[in-house]
């Protein structure tokens, strides 16, 4: 493999991962919020859940502010959607 391809490569390899590592977050943050017990835990676990909600949708190239509304507009139905696949 030329040293193009190879540098293609590694960085699908890279994104790959960085955008697993932001999934897992999300997937974690939904299964400590069912978990919950107190509403302490429940904020903590949703506060996971947004922040790498809101960091995935400004690495898909949307501005911070729009990030923000959008996130707090689909953070719930995202849980919901989440926690139902679990």
């Amino acid at each position: 493999m030329n040293s193009e391809h190879q540098s293609i490569a590694d960085q699908l390899i890279a994104d790959l991962r960085y955008e697993r590592q932001l999934v897992d977050l999300i997937i974690r943050g939904c299964v400590e919020y069912r978990w919950a017990v107190t509403q302490e835990e429940r904020d903590v676990a949703e506060a996971i859940i947004y922040n790498a909600f809101e960091t995935y949708a400004i690495e898909r190239g949307i501005p911070l502010k729009q990030a923000e509304e959008f996130c707090e507009q689909h953070l719930d139905r995202l849980i919901q959607m989440v926690e139902n696949i679990l």
